[in-house]
């Protein structure tokens, strides 16, 4: 599945792949601005920084984070609002959007293009809330739930089937996505690898959007879904575990997906693995799911080798020193409850560290 991507354009690049304007977004950030805004005034320390010091905004919210640590002047809620407000909006800046790592569950809106309107960008949360959803409660239970759907399903589920036969399909512009290769069955080592293309284009995931109703204060909530597919050969060995993708719509079909009147015949049609010559993946570090540090930087995607690293720790377990064999296997591979069998298990797998589409 798919519940990490990213996208790392200029508004210029943007407007020329898709012909479509960035206005209604600047509009519907600024309300999120001003919100910031308004809590940081709250702290004396927060008062003086802005988005150009993101490090030091994104330090203070840690450290408040943390137990007892929490001002009085601060609610938990309003914590966790500057820390949704501080992540939407420090992606865009220098006229572009600069999201290198964006994780489906902290649900940040995201520029789409959607079939009822293809000349604008609008501003979606990943995470589709279909519109019969009862209360508010029960819609962000579920969002949690359709991050992703299947695309040979979605005519038929109850979450998407609306939005499926409405035509509400959208266009996902992205630079790339994440995804993790399982070392043994139930995932306790993964290795995490970044799914790109070398001709550093835009791409685009296919979706379904939706416009959902909170009748307790009449707002309206904009999600969107990933549809995904079989995975291609790159992502049968990465994505081991069950084996998909996203469905990656083309440039020349772009249009096509977006047209209201496309038939369901050929919207099935339009949802294969990609075969784009240009694709590959690559290891990364586990920067992406480290906790209490900014992730959305650059650094996430550079290259790791990881076969290096495992070997090195294999020599310790093959000298018998088991602990310093799992710390040193802990410094790389991803997983909470390591076992000296976990790393033996890793030295018998040669990593693949760069893939290319055949």
């Amino acid at each position: 599945m798919c519940y990490y991507k990213s996208l790392a354009q200029r508004e210029t690049e943007l407007f020329e792949h898709y012909q479509a304007s960035f206005e209604s977004i600047t509009a519907e950030l600024e309300p999120i601005r001003e919100r910031f805004e308004t809590l940081l005034l709250k702290d004396e320390k927060l008062t003086s920084l802005t988005l150009n010091a993101p490090t030091e905004i994104y330090n203070l919210l840690t450290l408040y984070s943390q137990k007892n640590s929490l001002p009085a002047h601060y609610t938990k809620q309003e914590l966790s609002e500057m820390k949704w407000c501080f992540k939407s909006l420090s992606s865009f800046h220098d006229n572009g959007l600069y999201r290198y790592l964006e994780n489906g569950f902290d649900y940040l809106p995201t520029p789409i293009i959607t079939a009822g309107d293809p000349a604008n960008f609008k501003l979606f949360k990943w995470g589709l809330i279909p519109f019969f959803v009862s209360d508010k409660d029960k819609a962000m239970v579920l969002r949690t739930q359709t991050l992703n759907c299947i695309s040979e399903e979605m005519y038929e589920k109850p979450s998407f089937r609306d939005a499926a036969k409405n035509a509400q399909r959208c266009l996902i512009p992205v630079t790339g996505f994440f995804e993790w290769r399982w070392l043994d069955e139930t995932g306790t080592v993964k290795i995490p690898y970044y799914i790109t293309f070398r001709d550093y284009q835009l791409r685009s995931m296919a979706g379904l959007y939706s416009r959902w109703k909170d009748k307790a204060t009449d707002e309206y909530y904009y999600s969107y879904t990933v549809l995904t597919c079989p995975a291609n050969s790159v992502l049968e060995y990465v994505h081991n575990s069950k084996k998909r993708m996203p469905v990656l719509i083309a440039k020349e079909d772009e249009q096509a997906w977006l047209n209201k009147d496309l038939s369901q015949k050929d919207v099935m049609e339009l949802c294969h693995p990609s075969r784009d010559p240009a694709m590959s993946a690559y290891t990364i570090s586990k920067l992406l799911t480290t906790r209490n540090v900014i992730n959305n930087v650059p650094d996430v995607l550079n290259p790791l080798n990881y076969n290096a690293a495992i070997q090195e720790a294999n020599q310790f377990l093959l000298t018998g020193d088991k602990k310093k064999a799992i710390e040193a296997f802990k410094t790389v591979v991803s997983g909470d409850k390591l076992k000296a069998e976990d790393l033996m298990n890793a030295a018998k797998q040669e990593i693949i560290a760069v893939l290319e589409l055949k």
